[in-house]
């Protein structure tokens, strides 16, 4: 069992941040004064985990997390859950069979020019602001900022939430889409766990064999490996 996609698809609530590093100063006039780090944009996800886990059946996945520890990344996806799928979903709409030909040109900054365009209508979506894009097999997402239709030409342009992180090439890379992007994340602060009374289960002589919930030190705080990008 795979520790931090059993507590992706088993919390009961999940805040998603990627927003820059901004410094904001206030002067003595009360002019706003703010100032950007140009960092990779890293995504950051805290997970809240429900206290009704019972012990026995998830014993694989605290083995699986005390494994990790708070150091080794894991490549989670959200969609594996059939009930988490909606988050990332694609938004455009061209089917899988023609966006899958698209391929990247160049990625220089933020901006990504795509080529190997699907012969459809020019108002036809490609993305919409907040669609998730994942390049070759390098499991960084990025985001598409604005609606993308197909145009005339033969490449569009889609700003990326992040300038491109990715060190090796990625021309003539294709794309994944949506829920089907992965994300590499680990956990530094990985929540420790006590065991409470609940969920008791006796054996035909009475005999209690099992007796026990898992409650969390603290959410699970997520956050993306991208030393390797």
């Amino acid at each position: 069992m795979a520790g931090l996609q059993t507590i992706i698809n088993k919390c009961n609530a999940i805040n998603i941040d990627r927003r820059k590093v901004v410094g904001i100063q206030i002067t003595r006039n009360e002019v706003a004064r703010t100032s950007e780090t140009p960092t990779f944009q890293p995504w950051r996800m805290t997970l809240s985990m429900p206290a009704s886990l019972p012990y026995q059946s998830n014993r694989d996945l605290l083995e699986a997390l005390d494994t990790l520890d708070r150091n080794t990344p894991e490549v989670v996806t959200f969609g594996s859950n059939a009930c988490l799928s909606w988050i990332f979903k694609y938004q455009g709409t061209i089917p899988a069979t023609q966006r899958n030909t698209i391929s990247v040109q160049s990625f220089v900054g933020n901006v990504l020019t795509l080529t190997n365009l699907p012969a459809v209508a020019s108002t036809r979506v490609i993305f919409e602001p907040n669609d998730i894009i994942q390049i070759g097999n390098n499991n960084f997402p990025f985001t598409s900022t604005t609606r993308v239709t197909r145009g005339t030409g033969t490449t569009v342009q889609v700003i990326t939430h992040r300038p491109n992180i990715i060190t090796s090439s990625v021309v003539n890379n294709t794309l994944t889409y949506g829920n089907d992007c992965n994300f590499y994340m680990f956990c530094p602060n990985m929540p420790t766990y006590t065991l409470v009374p609940g969920a008791a289960t006796r054996n035909s002589a009475g005999t209690t064999t099992n007796n026990a919930l898992l409650a969390w030190s603290d959410d699970f705080q997520l956050y993306e490996w991208v030393a390797t990008a």
